[in-house]
């Protein structure tokens, strides 16, 4: 009996109020509040601006046009009472994009179904679901994305169902640092996440995030959310009902050492919980690199969260501390060649740099914008040899 109370006020709270509970008046599905991604969760969440992971999917689905190669994730989630929150993922390049398919299951063990007289009548389950598929696209200046839903939710004899979308853009551009650091390093994202029909009687927990991603050296980054729920459509602009009811600030800092480990931190605020920590470690083997994270979220009245996530990505060439450390040798040499104006040498350095580490971030839009730079100056001066060449026929036949 006593395990059953339990169960019932977890029933309650999941299905009424979410795990959060940070969104005004009533939703439907409020799992979809939950964090997908132990990177993610470490970072408190603040990941709506952040690049080249699949969890972004759950964030801000534009982030999966910035994925490098093919890869496949596994999420598990520890929650209050033997629930789990359970995900698989996988991405793949398609059409100049990247396609990405998910599905989501929360779920807590069947408890004892007893009638009003005290009387055990049988098993209660409990379990809802979200199947997504996304597709992400690089435009050159602006990368977009959208993900289409479906939500499912089984309530002892009631099943439910529902559709949303998901959009979203991201903005890469360059930040001053005092520190050496990419091109570009700062970026930018917004997501509108759960448009869609209602579940059943009540909308699914829709939101806008919007959220900053800034690498102010190539070991150190630090990540900005802010999140405004929805729940009806004039929450966007009425906050008479507190700040606190329904606007959310996540913030997130991770550390590297040549991408290999990583120490992640997180705070949110206006929220259930508080901080969060996180470590991850990646790995190569022959042709398939590996990436494991976990993370450590206190969640308020709900305790401690872990979660475990492994990642495996499908990579044309295996890249070694030591070709990392020499890629980044010739990026360097390509940057003071840039500096000095010689933009073939940047051009070649940059090359040899891609060779030996094909993934170092945005090398290859840096060899593009080059190349860009050195197609215009070619055509500034075959305009000015025209013009050169127009002012000595007007002189000599003057």
């Amino acid at each position: 009996m006593k395990k059953f109370v339990f169960y019932t006020i977890f029933f309650i709270s999941c299905s009424s109020f979410g795990f959060a509970a940070g969104s005004i008046g009533t939703s439907g599905a409020d799992f979809l509040e939950l964090g997908i991604g132990s990177r993610p969760l470490a970072m408190g969440e603040a990941f709506t601006a952040e690049v080249n992971d699949i969890n972004s999917i759950y964030y801000n689905p534009a982030g999966i046009a910035t994925l490098k190669y093919p890869l496949l994730s596994v999420f598990h989630e520890e929650l209050i009472l033997d629930s789990r929150l359970e995900n698989i993922s996988a991405a793949f390049r398609i059409y100049g994009g990247w396609l990405a398919f998910s599905n989501t299951f929360f779920w807590i063990p069947p408890f004892d179904r007893i009638d009003i007289e005290g009387n055990e009548t049988g098993k209660v389950q409990f379990y809802n679901g979200c199947f997504s598929t996304a597709y992400g696209y690089d435009l050159g200046f602006l990368y977009v994305g959208g993900t289409l839903k479906y939500v499912y939710q089984k309530i002892d004899t009631l099943f439910v169902s529902s559709f949303a979308v998901d959009v979203g853009i991201l903005k890469e551009m360059y930040l001053y640092s005092p520190f050496e650091s990419s091109i570009r390093n700062f970026t930018l994202g917004m997501s509108i996440l759960n448009l869609g029909t209602n579940a059943k009687d009540d909308p699914l927990p829709r939101m806008i995030r919007i959220g900053m991603s800034y690498k102010m050296t190539k070991w150190f980054g630090l990540n900005l959310d802010t999140t405004e729920y929805m729940i009806n459509s004039s929450d966007l602009y009425d906050f008479t009902y507190g700040f606190n009811e329904s606007f959310r600030v996540n913030t997130g800092v991770e550390f590297n050492y040549l991408e290999l480990v990583y120490l992640r931190g997180g705070w949110r605020f206006n929220d259930a919980g508080t901080y969060s920590l996180g470590v991850g470690f990646n790995y190569a083997i022959k042709d398939v690199a590996f990436a494991l994270d976990a993370s450590y979220s206190e969640n308020g009245i709900f305790g401690p969260v872990y979660s475990l996530n492994a990642t495996f990505k499908l990579i044309p060439k295996i890249v070694t501390v030591e070709d990392k450390i020499k890629a980044e040798a010739h990026y360097k040499k390509g940057i003071r060649f840039f500096i000095a104006d010689d933009i073939d040498s940047a051009i070649n350095e940059f090359n040899l740099a891609r060779d030996y580490n094909p993934y170092h971030k945005n090398i290859d839009k840096k060899i593009e914008d080059l190349k860009q730079i050195k197609k215009l100056r070619e055509k500034n001066r075959e305009l000015d040899d025209e013009i050169n060449k127009s002012q000595f026929k007007d002189k000599f036949f003057d």
